[in-house]
């Protein structure tokens, strides 16, 4: 399966979005067989499924940027903090929460000393661990609600999903569980609760590019 969104940094404006597989409309003009109608219902796909704003997914390393901004906002780091990233974040491995970079799970190695342009550049997760560590999950989900994330952009489609945001709350309505602090390691680098639909990260991205 297969989405994309194409936006107006400037005006938010959708020029493009496409979900693939799809359906022919004309199967459904004057009425659509049941033979049909099954064949999609019960096809793997859901090709009746808009995936660029009914499904949502997990952003990954593009919401690393949410990450630098809250830290660079609640003033925990900034445009000149320099972080060692010595490969594994080992903070939290008393309490089974050992987390590495990816750099150090490809290449047995951290990526040494980073300020967040730096960090940005190599999408390094050891930075993210410790600057989210340094504010918390409060603050890391209030910047992401910033960007609408975690939030129905509006648009005037029907079915449009909400996503989810990594949050105290969200693990809360969830499972009934408190939140603990090494989650916000993963939360940080877009994992986590973290699931958003294409439309709200195309909006988000809209509003890093302006």
């Amino acid at each position: 399966s297969e989405s994309c969104v194409v936006m107006n940094v400037k005006t938010g404006e959708i020029l493009a979005m496409a979900s693939y597989p799809g359906y022919d409309p004309s199967d459904f003009i004057g009425g659509i067989s049941n033979e049909k109608w099954n064949n999609y219902v019960n096809d793997a796909s859901k090709p009746l499924v808009n995936k660029a704003m009914q499904t949502s997914y997990s952003p990954g390393s593009i919401f690393k940027m949410v990450t630098a901004i809250a830290g660079l906002e609640s003033g925990v780091i900034t445009p000149k903090t320099i972080i060692n990233d010595t490969g594994v974040y080992t903070k939290y491995e008393k309490y089974g929460t050992r987390m590495n970079c990816w750099y150090y799970t490809d290449y047995h190695r951290g990526h040494g000393q980073l300020n967040v342009i730096g960090a940005i550049e190599k999408s390094c997760n050891y930075f993210f661990y410790e600057t989210a560590d340094r504010m918390g999950i409060d603050t890391l989900a209030k910047y992401a609600k910033y960007f609408g994330l975690g939030t129905k952009t509006g648009i005037e489609l029907p079915n449009e999903t909400s996503g989810t945001l990594a949050s105290k709350e969200t693990k809360q309505n969830l499972y009934n569980e408190q939140w603990y602090a090494g989650e916000t390691l993963s939360a940080a680098i877009g994992q986590s609760y973290n699931s958003f639909s294409l439309v709200q990260i195309a909006k988000y991205i809209s509003m890093l590019a302006n």
